[in-house]
């Protein structure tokens, strides 16, 4: 399988995230309403140090989104020999690779967490799969790897889990006005 083939999956996923994660401000929100009602019994107000927070990592996803969504078009018509096209591919996969250090040390209000902890396993997973495309760059190949489909798919998976934890966040507390 080709890797643009498996990145159609998670771009998909990704995108759907993007649409939410361009509302932070409450006014647009997705989703199922949980079972049980809130999951947070706190519904006060999206303090600015929690806007600040949703903010950054927002964007920081929102990058490893695109990255992904532009390495999947790079992959899509692979030139190795084209150095351009060799430097486009490592400079995303780079990206990709280092936004996970870029979350993993924040340390969000309790209210955040979950969401957090569904970000960090995002980018997580997204590095991981950015390595194993790097070793099948380096070995002049373009296919998808098992490993790198599982990576792709558990990054899918988690950037889920954090759109609908952002979406149950923005929907549980009113915004600063």
């Amino acid at each position: 399988m080709r890797i643009v083939l498996g990145l159609v999956v998670v771009v998909s996923v990704l995108l759907g995230m993007v649409a939410v994660l361009g509302h932070i401000d409450g006014t647009v929100v997705f989703g199922e309403p949980r079972e049980n009602g809130s999951a947070v019994g706190d519904t006060t107000a999206i303090t600015g140090e929690e806007r600040a927070y949703l903010e950054y990592v927002v964007g920081i996803m929102q990058t490893t989104s695109h990255d992904i969504s532009t390495l999947g078009m790079l992959f899509s018509q692979p030139d190795f020999e084209d150095e351009a096209w060799r430097s486009n591919a490592t400079i995303l996969l780079n990206r990709i690779e280092r936004a996970h250090e870029a979350i993993v040390t924040l340390q969000p209000s309790t209210r955040l967490q979950s969401f957090q902890d569904a970000s960090v396993r995002a980018l997580d997973h997204s590095g991981e799969f950015a390595r194993l495309i790097r070793s099948q760059l380096v070995q002049g190949k373009a296919e998808l790897t098992e490993e790198a489909a599982r990576q792709l798919l558990s990054a899918a998976d988690a950037f889920g889990e954090a759109e609908y934890l952002l979406d149950a966040f923005i929907g549980e507390h009113a915004t600063v006005e």
